[in-house]
């Protein structure tokens, strides 16, 4: 039969905490809410280190001092972990809360100690206490069980489940534990008693681990993000489209449909820059993407190409449909209020040039045929739509 000492537990717990918290000190993000996250998480850990250390001294694990740490400690540890948890699911514990939870804890610990040390006061509200903050913490990370982005996230949720799970078992036990006040405050019968102990030996470096994981999969899909978006209009960027658009195109022919790519190109944007400046320039490509994106469905691609260049890959059912899209798309974009947008007194217009793209063609042929096509606009006038010589 499993059987742990509790005392043990305790110490290994209290390093595991303090190992776990300097893990996560050395971390390193960008991200502002990632960074108080783990900040919190620091001193979370940091916490339950301080707090569950001097329990592994020997003869002075009964101490009232030892007791009231152990215990307002690893309520006061857990209660900062969910405010820093929370912080990944975008949800914020105001601080005036959390000081009230910590008070809490410390007073709550303090009491009876100071005026019924005999008896089991102590046991009941650390149980409870403990009990309602891991539910506390699991409300407030919830998402990661019920939404998670990636399997870490729903590991995490479930280990803070589990944590849940056992506290509130702890505390039915505590309630109707009849017996003489123990030191580890653990009033749960074996094998239950150890099994517990053990977890909490080793939870610290778990969340500790997944926590990073979780952090550092964020990083990379964020960094993932800001190389395929353009920073300034929020389109796509040209790598971007280059690995998008083959499957794109390619799940459209599966289906016995085809995709036609658009190259659209601001007229006279040269002349926007050199007048009213690159701000107004700026502005000008914001609103054109907006637009732009605003009239094209879910499942179509909008990049960014060049400076005044935006490329649209677009699932269509046949050339005609083509050409309405591409007309619809001019259309948007010269029906802008271009004074109430970027202070201009003349509308600015785009041409485009389509080409749907063939079975056997590359998405590059197309993009090169889409181009002669906007050439061609170009040179008729500007403010219209050609169509491949090719497709048509």
């Amino acid at each position: 039969m499993l059987r742990v000492d509790i005392i043990s537990a305790y110490l290994i717990c209290g390093v595991a905490s303090l190992v776990g918290a300097a893990m996560m000190r050395i971390a390193e993000t960008n991200d502002a809410q990632h960074r108080q996250a783990l900040r919190a998480s620091v001193w979370a850990l940091g916490t339950l280190g301080v707090a569950l250390l001097p329990v592994g001294v020997p003869g002075i694990a009964g101490h009232p001092v030892v007791q009231w740490a152990m215990t307002a400690g690893s309520m006061a540890g857990v209660a900062i972990l969910s405010r820093g948890l929370a912080l990944l699911q975008a949800r914020r514990v105001p601080g005036r809360h959390m000081a009230a939870v910590l008070a809490a804890s410390a007073i709550g610990c303090a009491l009876p100690l100071a005026l019924a040390p005999q008896t089991l006061w102590l046991g009941w509200i650390f149980a409870g206490g403990m009990a309602a903050i891991t539910t506390l913490n699991s409300w407030l990370t919830r998402g990661f069980v019920f939404s998670p982005r990636d399997p870490t996230e729903r590991l995490l949720g479930v280990v803070l489940g589990v944590l849940t799970a056992s506290m509130w078992l702890r505390f039915g036990f505590t309630v109707f534990y009849v017996g003489p006040v123990r030191t580890d405050q653990m009033y749960v019968p074996e094998p239950l008693a150890s099994m517990f102990a053990a977890t909490y030996g080793v939870l610290p470096m778990i969340v500790s681990t997944l926590l990073l994981n979780l952090v550092n999969t964020r990083l990379r899909q964020q960094l993932r993000a800001h190389a395929h978006t353009d920073e300034l209009t929020g389109a796509l960027t040209r790598r971007a489209l280059r690995e998008l658009a083959p499957g794109a195109i390619a799940q459209e022919q599966a289906g016995r449909r085809v995709a036609a790519v658009m190259m659209l190109d601001l007229d006279r944007f040269k002349v926007i820059n050199d007048t009213h400046g690159h701000g107004v320039g700026d502005l000008v490509l914001q609103s054109t993407a907006a637009t732009l994106r605003a009239q094209l469905r879910a499942d179509a691609l909008l990049a960014r190409y060049g400076g005044e260049e935006f490329v649209a890959v677009v699932p269509v059912d046949d050339l005609p449909v083509a050409r309405r899209v591409a007309d619809r798309l001019r259309a948007a974009v010269a029906d802008v209020d271009w004074h109430a947008a970027a202070g201009l007194t003349d509308p600015v217009t785009v041409s485009i040039g389509v080409a749907l793209v063939d079975a056997s063609e590359t998405l590059d042929d197309a993009l090169r045929r889409a181009d002669e096509a906007l050439y061609r606009a170009k040179r008729g006038g500007r403010n219209q739509c050609q169509v491949s010589l090719m497709a048509a």
